[in-house]
């Protein structure tokens, strides 16, 4: 029988697909596997199932935390009414195209400016520390591909926000995938926090979770830009009003244990977050309620309900451009992985944690959306 005593979860476990369900036992079955919760939008992941969340006794793993160090999403409300901003359609156009001209999105990079310092890490490899930082000269303020946005939404409140959803890019991948080597030669995929090994990693993450926030502010600043905001306001913006959350992490707590995040976000008591439907259903602002018994976390989206293998061979593009109409967004074959009909039913998954683990504030309706 499978013992399921560290385990809570948002949602039943015959709604969760097998191929997670399988992940959540093999993990539970690790002494060193203190408590696991399970979000809503739960789907098979590399190691840990996306939308888990483990606690560890005195261990961390790369291949928890994932390739995507730091992943996350930042959000500012403009304060500027959306109607005043884009009073038609073709007002929603020409930024959707001034935004694609000077924002990075996709695989492909720029030399920024103003680079960001330098990868230091004590690893005794100069080949990896080199891969490194040739992303953080080159990446930094780009998008990126995948289910990574920028949308620009009107409110509940008549306002125009801002979010962007991105991560460490080709640097936070470069680094979980040579700590994620690491454990597979010592056939363990923990390393223990008073190890070298386990500091150095700790020390690295650390970095690319930086650098994955500077990311996201860099495109944010050069977003308000163009949207003709004032220096002045963007570093007020930027520093009072910006929401961050990442969704890829570990964090090592005074008691000695690590709290690991995949795909879930930090849901604190009185913490604000952001849950992204998908390219069609907007955006949930959230409050966290700091429900330990989740580990004070919450979904940080809807879910995958197909694969994008699937998805591409079943989703018509017709009907893909039938339910995105009146926002203005890449609606192609490019994007039909990314089609609303991929993802789980928002409603569903944010009732699955309203009362729970986080209460709604706000909701964000998509006026634009940029996918890389």
């Amino acid at each position: 029988m499978k013992k399921t005593d560290k385990l809570n979860t948002l949602i039943p476990l015959d709604q969760i697909e097998k191929g997670a369900l399988e992940q959540i036992f093999e993990n539970l079955a690790d002494e060193r596997l203190l408590k696991m919760a399970i979000m809503p939008d739960v789907h098979k992941g590399y190691d840990l199932p996306i939308g888990g969340v483990a606690l560890v006794d005195r261990h961390v793993s790369p291949s928890y935390v994932g390739y995507d160090i730091g992943c996350g999403m930042c959000a500012i409300n403009t304060g500027i009414q959306a109607t005043e901003l884009f009073p038609d359609q073709r007002s929603k156009q020409e930024l959707f195209s001034r935004i694609l001209k000077q924002i990075p999105v996709g695989l492909g990079g720029r030399r920024d400016k103003a680079p960001f310092p330098a990868f230091e890490s004590e690893v005794n490899d100069p080949a990896f520390v080199g891969r490194v930082n040739k992303g953080v000269q080159t990446q930094i303020g780009t998008l990126g591909s995948g289910n990574h946005f920028i949308e620009i939404s009107n409110g509940s409140d008549g306002l125009c926000w801002i979010t962007i959803h991105s991560g460490s890019r080709n640097v936070g991948h470069t680094v979980g995938s040579w700590y994620m080597q690491k454990t597979k030669k010592l056939n363990d995929k923990f390393l223990s926090i008073e190890s070298r090994l386990g500091q150095l990693y700790l020390n690295d993450m650390d970095y690319c979770l930086e650098f994955a926030l500077e990311n996201r502010r860099r495109m944010i600043t050069d977003l308000l830009r163009i949207m003709e905001i004032s220096d002045h306001e963007i570093k007020r913006l930027l520093k009072d009003v910006m929401i961050n959350e990442n969704h890829n992490h570990a964090i090592v707590r005074s008691d000695g244990t690590v709290l690991h995040r995949k795909g879930a976000t930090p849901a604190d008591k009185g913490q604000l977050g952001i849950i992204p439907a998908n390219m069609r259903d907007g955006i949930y602002m959230t409050e966290g309620l700091g429900n330990e018994t989740y580990l004070s976390s919450a979904s940080h989206g809807a879910g995958r309900v197909m694969s994008r293998k699937e998805a591409n061979r079943t989703i018509r593009l017709d009907d893909f451009k039938k339910t995105m109409q009146g926002i203005i967004a890449r609606v192609d074959k490019g994007t039909i992985d990314e089609a609303p009909f991929a993802y789980k039913e928002i409603h569903k998954v944010i009732a699955a944690q309203e009362g729970i683990v986080i209460k709604v504030l706000n909701y964000l309706q998509p006026l634009i959306n940029i996918k890389g």
